[in-house]
């Protein structure tokens, strides 16, 4: 059986931790998790694609928009996404601007799509990322001190993504 491939875009490790908490709730399935800033992960044939992908400043991360502009045929595949940001934190999991923004510049039809919020973590900031946070955290009615660091990852919320794919693997595979 080809394994479920999760790949990754992460700058500050959230990300990164998604995908591997994803990777354990799929236990029922083969799993390759590899970071997408490696090219060579990207070929691996798998029974499905998920894509764990961070938004900073508004826009995902560089290599997560890169793998979908170069994979342009993704329909063979079962693809799921799960964009990752701050700005989800007030949310229900539903796909949130940024992750319908992703799915319509590169005509995705993802079998799943979860916009789950990341971890606010000020100590690990460079000086300019700190500033640049703080604001939009002001401007959103989210800590700003510039010291807090908060988890805001609804790991149940996830758990919920992970059974919705395996739900979908599991009746591909029965209808043949």
């Amino acid at each position: 059986m080809k394994p479920i491939l999760i790949l990754y875009a992460s700058r500050d490790g959230q990300a990164e931790r998604i995908a591997q908490t994803l990777a354990l709730h799929l236990n029922t399935w083969p799993v390759q998790l590899c970071d997408l800033k490696d090219p060579s992960a990207q070929t691996i044939p798998s029974t499905a694609i998920i894509v764990v992908a961070s938004v900073r400043y508004g826009r995902h991360l560089p290599e997560a928009v890169q793998f979908f502009k170069r994979h342009t045929q993704l329909t063979q595949t079962p693809l799921a996404i799960a964009s990752v940001s701050l700005s989800a934190r007030k949310g229900d999991g539903s796909p949130n601007t940024y992750l319908k923004k992703l799915i319509q510049q590169h005509q995705l039809s993802p079998i799943a799509a979860l916009s789950i919020a990341g971890k606010l973590d000020y100590p690990r900031y460079r000086w300019l990322d700190k500033q640049i946070i703080r604001l939009i955290m002001r401007i959103t009615g989210g800590p700003y001190d510039g010291i807090s660091c908060v988890e805001y990852t609804n790991w149940p919320q996830l758990t919920a993504f992970a059974q919705k794919i395996t739900a979908h693997l599991h009746q591909r595979s029965a209808a043949g």
